[in-house]
């Protein structure tokens, strides 16, 4: 974002990575989550995926979905309609689901719409830079184990079962009562996708909260961390007062 005060900002961000920035003037929010890109295209869209909203090839096809074209200019007139009623600067938020695609390039086409007309614009894409996220192929995914639980071709001592997620016991539990919460989605650990590590945390408080007594709830991320299978997940292991279990993090003597 540049230096001076434009009479509109706009900010595209990812829903995944957390709600906008907190803002003292006006404002609105363009949602376009579920919208302007066919996850059933994937012949088309599956080259789009490394680029940004900022890339040629990405902006076109997002704006060439039917509605697209009709978003940007209903949200282009009512920017300029709150700010002549707010007699300030306004702040538009573009929401996507990731904030690499849809969001950048439905916010850079409202600027250049309202620039067009002569209203000064400051655009900044929050979370452009982020991760890549993206399904996996569908060979990586045949070779997690996690997922082939989770789709029932593997084995598993099924404890609970959401839509989201499953409790299970792990095949060498380090205690009685040791669990495991496995999101369904195939992301490679808690720091991937917020919001899938948000849903599995959830849903392991839930489960944690029916246990009785103590308990850790741990997960790890990276090798070093003592992950071993990567796709996200959460244990619960139960505790009491000299149990003698070592924590992964504990020091241990070499």
């Amino acid at each position: 974002m540049s230096s001076s005060v434009a009479p509109v900002r706009i900010t595209s961000y990812g829903a995944r990575w957390g709600a906008p920035p907190r803002h003292d003037t006006g404002a609105l929010v363009l949602d376009v989550r579920d919208r302007m890109w066919d996850p059933a295209d994937t012949a088309v869209t599956e080259a789009l995926v490394p680029l940004t909203g900022l890339d040629p090839a990405v902006r076109d096809y997002v704006l060439s979905a039917p509605e697209a074209r009709r978003t940007v200019e209903r949200t282009g007139r009512q920017m300029l309609a709150l700010h002549r009623a707010a007699e300030e600067a306004v702040h538009l938020y573009v929401a996507c689901w990731y904030g690499r695609h849809r969001a950048p390039a439905v916010a850079r086409a409202v600027a250049d719409w309202l620039a067009e007309r002569g209203t000064a614009v400051d655009v900044e894409h929050r979370d452009i830079d982020r991760p890549l996220i993206h399904r996996e192929p569908a060979k990586q995914l045949e070779s997690c184990a996690f997922c082939r639980i989770a789709a029932g071709t593997a084995p598993a001592r099924l404890v609970r079962d959401w839509p989201d997620a499953l409790a299970i016991v792990p095949r060498r539990p380090v205690v009685p009562g040791h669990l495991l919460v496995v999101p369904r989605r195939h992301v490679r650990d808690a720091t991937t996708d917020p919001a899938v590590t948000a849903a599995v945390m959830q849903r392991a408080a839930e489960l944690g909260g029916e246990l009785a007594g103590d308990l850790n709830i741990i997960t790890a991320v990276g090798p070093a961390a003592t992950q071993t299978v990567f796709h996200a997940h959460v244990h619960l292991v139960p505790r009491y007062h000299g149990d003698g279990l070592p924590l992964p993090w504990t020091p241990q003597p070499q």
